[in-house]
């Protein structure tokens, strides 16, 4: 099989991939669009399809919490549990300099 690009066409930015078994799970940057991080399946890289969302708690998808927070999303698996882990821009550079991920 031949693939020109592995990157999910539109607005789906910094993309980070995730191999457990035979799949791959994909998240990418939603910034502050609700919901949050979307989360993408596939079994070669090149056929793929949006499975769901990390953020989908309703304390996660405030504007308070969602504006510019859901930059560079990394995720990982470990003992049967998935993690995703992304820079909270906002406080970053809004709030004194204070640093925070979450």
């Amino acid at each position: 099989m031949r693939c020109t690009s592995l990157i999910i066409p539109s607005f789906h930015p910094d993309p980070s991939v995730c191999r457990v078994g035979d799949d791959y799970y994909l998240v990418n940057s939603s910034f502050e669009y609700v919901a949050g991080v979307p989360i993408f399946h596939s079994r070669d890289l090149v056929h793929r399809h949006q499975i769901g969302y990390c953020l989908t708690r309703p304390a996660t998808l405030t504007a308070e919490c969602s504006f510019a927070r859901h930059l560079r999303p990394d995720d990982r698996y470990h003992n049967g549990t998935f993690y995703m882990i992304a820079t909270n821009v906002d406080l970053m550079y809004g709030s004194g300099g204070q640093k925070a991920n979450f």
